[in-house]
């Protein structure tokens, strides 16, 4: 790609990173998709409705970053999360999940998730943890750090 004279256009599409999107529901998908489209900094690679496409995909793109939801079909989003960890360390992870329980806050610590936003909170919430990430700073919505302080796992 030849951006000639223009270095700023060349700065904003070097610094564009990569987003995967691991999640079960079709409407939030749709939404999702629609809403990446107004970040700049962002390029949607797509998403997978299920762990066993997410592993595949995720192994074919190698995304910069990937929201997931925790409770997946085929392949539980723990599992998922796990083999990201090990096989694409760099891979930044927001987990965006409406259902937290211990063995996941604790499997998403012990992982060193780089956000956690309940989906409650919804996409401007998700939105402010990306924000974060991309700054290379971890994000954990208000219930989750509440959660977090109760069990004195932060």
């Amino acid at each position: 790609m030849d951006f000639g004279a223009n270095e700023s256009s060349y700065r904003r599409f070097a610094m564009k990173k990569t987003l995967f999107l691991i999640e079960d529901e079709d409407l939030l998908c749709d939404l999702f998709a629609e809403y990446v489209e107004f970040l700049p900094e962002i390029s949607y690679l797509g998403d997978a409705r299920d762990g066993a496409t997410a592993l595949r995909r995720c192994r074919e793109l190698s995304p910069n970053i990937v929201i997931m939801d925790l409770r997946m079909p085929e392949v539980d989003g723990l599992q998922v999360l796990s083999w990201i960890r090990k096989e694409l360390p760099s891979t930044k992870v927001i987990i965006f999940s409406g259902t937290v329980d211990d063995e996941a806050l604790r499997a998403a610590m012990d992982a060193e998730t780089d956000a956690f936003i309940e989906k409650a909170y919804g996409l401007e919430e998700l939105r402010r943890g990306l924000e974060y990430v991309l700054n290379d700073r971890r994000y954990f919505s208000p219930g989750i750090l509440k959660l977090l302080t109760n069990y004195h796992i932060a």
